[in-house]
């Protein structure tokens, strides 16, 4: 089944905890803190890969995982890094965030390869915690949680050559005749429900064909089954315009207006795309006719190239094929859009992982302060609340970081006075990191002397 749009959700691993462990060795007095790092989760990756051609091996697939890592080891051994998610995707697919429909990223290039959900990192042991204020830290980091994303697939083919017309103009027939690829052909409209891609190799050199399924008037609107394909043909270099020399003249001019506005209507790309003529199915003409139609034919298309071919009778296509080579092998494909620019790839490095100080406090309640910033709110996340060292860990970084003395800065501003020991009101206001709840103790304030 050809699949061209999907949505999943990808995650990235979990970082492995950090433990709290002690050297106990004879003959070592006051080993001290012994506990290693967990490890960092895996990272997830899309990939470019030509050897696939649709996106149905998500058809039955809504999430993808990377592991965890493994947590840390005694004897400060640090645990193992799990292995990234690599998810292979055809080449021509397009990323976007579902919530936004923010463009993420275009695969285009085989291997291309591009870091979409980044890792957790790994816990700290309890190794890494000793002080001259702190000589036996109980506490080690819970491992961080890695990124998620819910992404939109959606399946460009990149081909050389898109080959357009009404139904039953012979398309099949052509890239069936210049490409080693075997569609199915029958004497019914729509006998193409997929698109065909195949490579046209000629005088040593070669270009990929794609047959898109048959276009008919008011397709940019959604009927037929060209809406499901006109995006196809966007990253096509030229268009192949077959039309069926067996209508007569004036049916002929009206089918390719209509196909024409199609194109137009559908998108600006197709509006201005090369186009090159083929007047297919020259074998059901009468020879001494072909010429002289032909010529009639061509004064309609001023401007561009035209061919009369016979795809069932090989007539002609060598001819074709000779301008296809001579003109389109070996350029690139142009970019959507139209940069001349290929889509910057990135890749992680351990850099990536510090996260920055900065942080931004809001009050969000009468007593109530929410306090944002990365760093910080990684912080808290990888932290054991159940764990009485842990969280005085964070009260001691807001205070190292100036959180504390703001956020008192900002409750004195809004609050007429304030109890001490022996009040009845135990509520001195609290402060919230990534949803979780740190309460203000009622000796961080000093008394406010009344006149």
């Amino acid at each position: 089944m050809f699949i061209d749009e999907v949505k999943i959700t990808i995650k990235a691993g979990k970082g492995g905890n950090g433990i709290v462990s002690w050297r106990r060795e004879k003959c070592i007095p006051n080993g001290g803190p012994y506990g290693w790092d967990g490890g960092y989760g895996g990272s997830a990756y899309l990939r470019a890969t030509s050897n696939m051609n649709t996106l149905s091996d998500f058809r039955h697939t809504r999430t993808l995982r990377a592991e965890n890592g493994e947590s840390g080891a005694t004897k400060e051994m640090h645990g193992a890094k799990w292995e990234d998610l690599i998810v292979k995707v055809p080449v021509g697919t397009i990323v976007t965030d579902a919530e936004t429909g923010e463009v993420i990223v275009d695969l285009n290039h085989e291997g291309e390869t591009y870091p979409l959900c980044q890792g957790g990192r790994g816990g700290f042991g309890n190794a890494h915690f000793p002080s001259s204020v702190r000589q036996a830290p109980a506490f080690a980091e819970m491992g961080d949680i890695g990124e998620e994303k819910c992404v939109k697939l959606e399946l460009k083919l990149v081909a050389d050559i898109g080959i357009i017309g009404l139904p039953n103009a012979g398309k099949s027939t052509l890239i069936q005749s210049v490409t080693n690829v075997r569609p199915k052909i029958a004497d019914y409209p729509f006998t193409t429900l997929i698109p065909n891609l195949g490579v046209m190799e000629h005088k040593g050199q070669s270009l990929i064909l794609e047959d898109v399924p048959g276009l008919i008037p008011g397709a940019s609107e959604g009927k037929g089954l060209g809406i499901q394909f006109l995006k196809h043909i966007e990253r096509t270099h030229v268009l192949l315009h077959l039309l069926d020399m067996s209508q007569g003249e004036e049916v002929i001019v009206q089918n390719y207006k209509d196909i024409r506005k199609e194109l137009e209507l559908f998108s600006d790309a197709l509006k201005t795309k090369e186009e090159v003529i083929v007047f297919s199915k020259a074998d059901v003409i009468p020879p001494d006719e072909i010429v002289a139609l032909s010529k009639k034919l061509a004064k309609h298309f001023k401007g561009k190239k035209y061919f009369t071919i016979s795809a069932a009778g090989f007539q002609g296509i060598d001819e074709l094929k000779d301008f296809l080579i001579s003109e389109y092998a070996g350029k690139s494909l142009v970019p959507e859009n139209g940069d001349g620019e290929d889509t910057p790839m990135k890749f992680y490095d351990l850099k990536d992982f510090q996260k920055s100080d900065s942080f931004r406090i809001t009050k969000t309640g009468e007593r109530e302060i929410t306090v944002t910033g990365e760093r910080i709110e990684q912080i808290v996340r990888m932290t054991d609340m159940k764990n009485f060292e842990a969280v005085a860990r964070v009260y001691d970084i807001m205070e190292k970081l100036h959180i504390l003395t703001k956020v008192h800065a900002m409750l004195r501003a809004n609050i007429e006075e304030y109890f001490f020991e022996g009040s009845d009101d135990e509520d001195f206001g609290k402060i919230i990191i990534a949803e979780r709840v740190f309460p203000l103790e009622k000796t961080v304030f000093q008394k406010k002397s009344k006149k």
